[in-house]
Protein backbone atom coordinates (compact mmCIF):
# COMPACT_ATOMS: atom_id res chain seq x y z
CA UNK A 1 0.00 0.00 0.00
CA UNK A 2 2.96 2.65 0.91
CA UNK A 3 4.80 1.56 -2.67
CA UNK A 4 1.17 2.16 -4.25
CA UNK A 5 0.88 5.49 -2.72
CA UNK A 6 4.49 6.32 -3.30
CA UNK A 7 3.51 5.96 -7.40
CA UNK A 8 0.33 7.45 -7.41
CA UNK A 9 0.90 11.04 -8.77
CA UNK A 10 0.03 13.77 -6.23
CA UNK A 11 -3.69 15.07 -6.13
CA UNK A 12 -4.91 11.43 -8.05
CA UNK A 13 -7.59 9.20 -5.29
CA UNK A 14 -8.15 5.44 -5.93
CA UNK A 15 -11.89 5.51 -6.77
CA UNK A 16 -13.75 1.94 -6.77
CA UNK A 17 -15.31 0.55 -10.37
CA UNK A 18 -19.16 -0.70 -10.19
CA UNK A 19 -19.23 -4.52 -9.68
CA UNK A 20 -21.60 -5.36 -12.70
CA UNK A 21 -20.47 -8.54 -12.78
CA UNK A 22 -23.92 -10.38 -10.86
CA UNK A 23 -25.74 -8.43 -13.79
CA UNK A 24 -24.04 -9.71 -16.82
CA UNK A 25 -24.30 -13.29 -14.93
CA UNK A 26 -27.91 -13.38 -14.83
CA UNK A 27 -28.38 -11.87 -18.61
CA UNK A 28 -26.18 -14.34 -19.89
CA UNK A 29 -28.35 -17.30 -18.21
CA UNK A 30 -31.25 -15.95 -19.53
CA UNK A 31 -30.06 -15.42 -23.39
CA UNK A 32 -28.49 -18.78 -23.19
CA UNK A 33 -31.46 -20.55 -22.90
CA UNK A 34 -34.18 -17.79 -24.52
CA UNK A 35 -32.33 -18.42 -27.76
CA UNK A 36 -33.03 -21.64 -28.54
CA UNK A 37 -35.88 -21.53 -26.56
CA UNK A 38 -37.69 -19.37 -29.41
CA UNK A 39 -36.45 -21.19 -32.27
CA UNK A 40 -38.35 -23.97 -30.48
CA UNK A 41 -41.26 -22.62 -29.98
CA UNK A 42 -41.90 -21.36 -34.05
CA UNK A 43 -40.63 -24.85 -34.86
CA UNK A 44 -43.20 -26.09 -33.36
CA UNK A 45 -46.11 -24.01 -34.19
CA UNK A 46 -45.11 -23.16 -37.93
CA UNK A 47 -47.75 -24.55 -40.51
CA UNK A 48 -45.65 -26.08 -43.03
CA UNK A 49 -42.56 -28.45 -42.88
CA UNK A 50 -39.38 -27.59 -44.25
CA UNK A 51 -39.30 -30.34 -46.94
CA UNK A 52 -42.91 -29.14 -48.21
CA UNK A 53 -43.04 -28.13 -52.19
CA UNK A 54 -42.43 -24.49 -52.22
CA UNK A 55 -46.11 -24.09 -53.36
CA UNK A 56 -47.26 -26.16 -50.43
CA UNK A 57 -45.29 -23.94 -48.14
CA UNK A 58 -46.68 -20.62 -49.34
CA UNK A 59 -50.73 -22.58 -49.43
CA UNK A 60 -50.66 -23.47 -46.06
CA UNK A 61 -48.60 -19.85 -44.75
CA UNK A 62 -51.53 -18.14 -45.96
CA UNK A 63 -54.37 -20.36 -44.64
CA UNK A 64 -52.43 -19.50 -41.21
CA UNK A 65 -51.75 -15.95 -41.42
CA UNK A 66 -51.78 -15.23 -37.75
CA UNK A 67 -49.61 -18.03 -36.60
CA UNK A 68 -47.12 -16.11 -39.60
CA UNK A 69 -47.45 -12.71 -38.57
CA UNK A 70 -47.00 -14.01 -34.60
CA UNK A 71 -43.54 -15.88 -36.60
CA UNK A 72 -42.50 -13.13 -38.23
CA UNK A 73 -42.74 -10.60 -34.91
CA UNK A 74 -41.18 -13.08 -32.59
CA UNK A 75 -38.09 -13.16 -35.04
CA UNK A 76 -37.84 -9.37 -34.21
CA UNK A 77 -36.76 -11.08 -30.52
CA UNK A 78 -35.28 -14.44 -31.32
CA UNK A 79 -32.64 -13.19 -34.10
CA UNK A 80 -30.56 -10.52 -31.48
CA UNK A 81 -31.12 -13.10 -28.42
CA UNK A 82 -29.89 -16.09 -30.78
CA UNK A 83 -27.04 -14.41 -31.52
CA UNK A 84 -26.29 -12.99 -28.19
CA UNK A 85 -26.65 -16.50 -26.56
CA UNK A 86 -24.15 -17.92 -29.12
CA UNK A 87 -21.30 -15.06 -27.58
CA UNK A 88 -22.47 -15.51 -23.68
CA UNK A 89 -22.37 -19.64 -23.82
CA UNK A 90 -18.90 -19.21 -25.76
CA UNK A 91 -17.70 -16.82 -23.60
CA UNK A 92 -18.40 -19.48 -20.09
CA UNK A 93 -15.94 -21.73 -21.55
CA UNK A 94 -13.64 -19.15 -22.55
CA UNK A 95 -11.07 -19.95 -19.37
CA UNK A 96 -11.45 -23.53 -19.36
CA UNK A 97 -11.20 -24.33 -23.11
CA UNK A 98 -10.68 -21.27 -24.76
CA UNK A 99 -9.76 -22.80 -28.41
CA UNK A 100 -12.72 -24.68 -28.88
CA UNK A 101 -14.80 -21.97 -27.21
CA UNK A 102 -13.61 -19.50 -29.97
CA UNK A 103 -13.92 -21.58 -33.00
CA UNK A 104 -17.18 -22.64 -31.64
CA UNK A 105 -18.71 -19.77 -30.51
CA UNK A 106 -17.12 -18.14 -33.90
CA UNK A 107 -18.64 -20.44 -36.42
CA UNK A 108 -22.07 -20.54 -34.40
CA UNK A 109 -22.29 -16.48 -34.69
CA UNK A 110 -20.97 -16.22 -38.50
CA UNK A 111 -23.57 -19.35 -39.06
CA UNK A 112 -26.75 -17.43 -37.39
CA UNK A 113 -25.55 -14.29 -39.22
CA UNK A 114 -26.15 -15.86 -42.63
CA UNK A 115 -29.48 -15.53 -41.78
CA UNK A 116 -29.83 -11.95 -42.99
CA UNK A 117 -28.66 -13.15 -46.20
CA UNK A 118 -30.80 -15.57 -47.01
CA UNK A 119 -34.33 -15.50 -47.74
CA UNK A 120 -36.75 -15.04 -45.17
CA UNK A 121 -39.43 -17.09 -46.74
CA UNK A 122 -41.66 -16.53 -43.06
CA UNK A 123 -41.68 -13.09 -43.54
CA UNK A 124 -42.05 -12.48 -47.61
CA UNK A 125 -45.12 -15.06 -47.42
CA UNK A 126 -46.78 -13.17 -44.94
CA UNK A 127 -45.94 -9.56 -46.04
CA UNK A 128 -47.10 -10.49 -49.66
CA UNK A 129 -49.94 -12.12 -48.74
CA UNK A 130 -51.35 -9.49 -46.44
CA UNK A 131 -51.03 -7.12 -49.53
CA UNK A 132 -53.30 -9.30 -51.67
CA UNK A 133 -50.50 -11.36 -54.00
CA UNK A 134 -51.80 -14.47 -54.92
CA UNK A 135 -50.26 -17.75 -53.91
CA UNK A 136 -48.36 -18.54 -57.79
CA UNK A 137 -46.93 -15.07 -57.52
CA UNK A 138 -45.71 -15.43 -53.98
CA UNK A 139 -44.46 -18.50 -54.79
CA UNK A 140 -42.27 -18.01 -58.37
CA UNK A 141 -40.74 -14.68 -56.35
CA UNK A 142 -39.84 -17.25 -53.23
CA UNK A 143 -38.73 -19.45 -55.74
CA UNK A 144 -36.49 -16.65 -57.39
CA UNK A 145 -34.89 -15.42 -54.46
CA UNK A 146 -34.22 -18.83 -52.60
CA UNK A 147 -32.76 -20.25 -55.69
CA UNK A 148 -29.98 -17.55 -56.36
CA UNK A 149 -26.28 -18.35 -55.83
CA UNK A 150 -26.01 -15.76 -53.03
CA UNK A 151 -29.09 -17.32 -51.00
CA UNK A 152 -26.98 -20.80 -51.61
CA UNK A 153 -24.04 -19.75 -50.02
CA UNK A 154 -24.94 -17.90 -47.22
CA UNK A 155 -27.33 -21.22 -46.45
CA UNK A 156 -24.52 -23.75 -47.07
CA UNK A 157 -22.11 -21.15 -44.17
CA UNK A 158 -25.20 -20.86 -41.96
CA UNK A 159 -25.60 -24.79 -42.73
CA UNK A 160 -22.01 -25.68 -41.75
CA UNK A 161 -21.77 -22.64 -38.95
CA UNK A 162 -24.33 -23.46 -36.53
CA UNK A 163 -23.99 -27.33 -36.54
CA UNK A 164 -20.36 -27.23 -36.06
CA UNK A 165 -19.90 -24.62 -33.77
CA UNK A 166 -22.62 -26.27 -31.64
CA UNK A 167 -20.72 -29.64 -31.91
CA UNK A 168 -17.68 -27.69 -30.86
CA UNK A 169 -19.41 -25.01 -28.01
CA UNK A 170 -20.83 -28.46 -26.53
CA UNK A 171 -16.98 -30.03 -26.28
CA UNK A 172 -15.86 -26.69 -25.26
CA UNK A 173 -18.36 -26.62 -22.08
CA UNK A 174 -17.29 -30.16 -21.15
CA UNK A 175 -13.60 -29.36 -20.87
CA UNK A 176 -14.13 -26.71 -19.33
CA UNK A 177 -16.42 -28.81 -16.61
CA UNK A 178 -19.12 -26.23 -17.18
CA UNK A 179 -21.77 -28.98 -17.39
CA UNK A 180 -21.57 -32.64 -17.02
CA UNK A 181 -20.71 -34.47 -20.24
CA UNK A 182 -23.98 -36.01 -20.77
CA UNK A 183 -25.45 -32.80 -21.08
CA UNK A 184 -22.45 -31.58 -23.45
CA UNK A 185 -22.88 -34.47 -25.31
CA UNK A 186 -26.75 -33.73 -25.76
CA UNK A 187 -26.06 -30.07 -26.88
CA UNK A 188 -23.31 -31.13 -29.54
CA UNK A 189 -25.83 -34.07 -30.81
CA UNK A 190 -29.10 -31.68 -31.14
CA UNK A 191 -28.12 -29.55 -34.10
CA UNK A 192 -27.37 -32.80 -35.89
CA UNK A 193 -30.66 -34.22 -35.07
CA UNK A 194 -32.40 -30.68 -36.01
CA UNK A 195 -30.82 -31.36 -39.28
CA UNK A 196 -32.27 -35.29 -39.26
CA UNK A 197 -35.48 -34.28 -38.67
CA UNK A 198 -35.68 -31.04 -40.86
CA UNK A 199 -34.14 -33.04 -43.79
CA UNK A 200 -33.62 -36.38 -43.92
CA UNK A 201 -36.26 -37.64 -41.70
CA UNK A 202 -38.99 -34.94 -42.07
CA UNK A 203 -40.43 -34.97 -38.36
CA UNK A 204 -41.93 -32.32 -36.49
CA UNK A 205 -41.78 -34.44 -33.22
CA UNK A 206 -38.24 -35.17 -33.60
CA UNK A 207 -36.68 -31.89 -34.16
CA UNK A 208 -39.21 -29.97 -31.33
CA UNK A 209 -38.03 -33.36 -28.87
CA UNK A 210 -34.26 -34.46 -30.02
CA UNK A 211 -33.39 -31.32 -32.27
CA UNK A 212 -34.29 -28.03 -30.91
CA UNK A 213 -35.59 -29.65 -27.88
CA UNK A 214 -32.66 -31.01 -26.77
CA UNK A 215 -30.59 -27.56 -27.55
CA UNK A 216 -33.00 -25.85 -25.05
CA UNK A 217 -33.09 -28.24 -21.90
CA UNK A 218 -29.40 -28.88 -22.70
CA UNK A 219 -28.92 -24.60 -22.64
CA UNK A 220 -30.76 -24.35 -19.69
CA UNK A 221 -27.91 -26.92 -17.34
CA UNK A 222 -26.01 -24.31 -18.66
CA UNK A 223 -28.02 -21.15 -17.70
CA UNK A 224 -28.31 -22.93 -14.14
CA UNK A 225 -24.33 -23.59 -13.96
CA UNK A 226 -23.85 -19.97 -14.42
CA UNK A 227 -26.52 -18.67 -12.08
CA UNK A 228 -24.63 -20.68 -9.11
CA UNK A 229 -21.13 -19.27 -10.32
CA UNK A 230 -19.21 -16.87 -7.65
CA UNK A 231 -18.75 -13.43 -9.53
CA UNK A 232 -14.79 -14.50 -9.48
CA UNK A 233 -15.65 -17.56 -11.26
CA UNK A 234 -17.22 -15.57 -13.77
CA UNK A 235 -14.77 -12.92 -14.63
CA UNK A 236 -12.06 -10.90 -12.93
CA UNK A 237 -13.59 -8.30 -10.40
CA UNK A 238 -13.34 -5.18 -11.77
CA UNK A 239 -10.14 -2.72 -11.37
CA UNK A 240 -9.97 0.64 -9.26
CA UNK A 241 -8.90 3.69 -11.01
CA UNK A 242 -8.02 6.94 -10.19
CA UNK A 243 -9.88 10.22 -9.55
CA UNK A 244 -8.64 13.55 -9.10
CA UNK A 245 -9.22 14.93 -6.04
CA UNK A 246 -12.01 18.17 -6.12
Amino acid sequence: MTRMNELRPEGLSLVAVRDLRTMWRIAAALVITLGPLSILVIRAIMPYWTTDSPASIVSQSLEHQTTMDFMVWLGLFFAPVLLLSVAAIAYVARRGSPVLASLGGGLGFIGWSMGATTVNMDYLVSQLGASGFDQSTITGIGDALQNSTFAAVGGIIWLIGHILGMILTGIALGRAGIINWWVAGALMVSQPFHFIAAVIIPRRLLDVTLGWGLTTVASVFVSVAILRMANDEWDLRPQTRDRAKA
